[in-house]
């Protein structure tokens, strides 16, 4: 099934409101090509369990200051 990028911008574009000029959207169209054509690629790089980073954001609260 091949996408239409060029109806995939103005979806896109009036979503979020965004007006690209005539010079922006033939590189926005190609950009979007260029990153269908890899997404293949990166999606069907076998991972295993240890390649995960298992880094983990864990907030800390402030420091409570003294008081002079």
């Amino acid at each position: 099934m091949a996408m239409d990028f060029d109806a995939y911008v103005d979806a896109q574009c009036a979503l979020l409101g965004l007006v690209l000029t005539p010079e922006q959207r033939p590189g926005v169209v190609r950009y979007l090509q260029l990153v269908a054509g890899l997404a293949p690629r990166v999606m069907d790089f076998p991972l295993a369990p240890a390649d995960e980073s298992g880094n983990v954001f864990v907030p800390v609260a402030p420091a409570v200051q003294a008081q002079a």
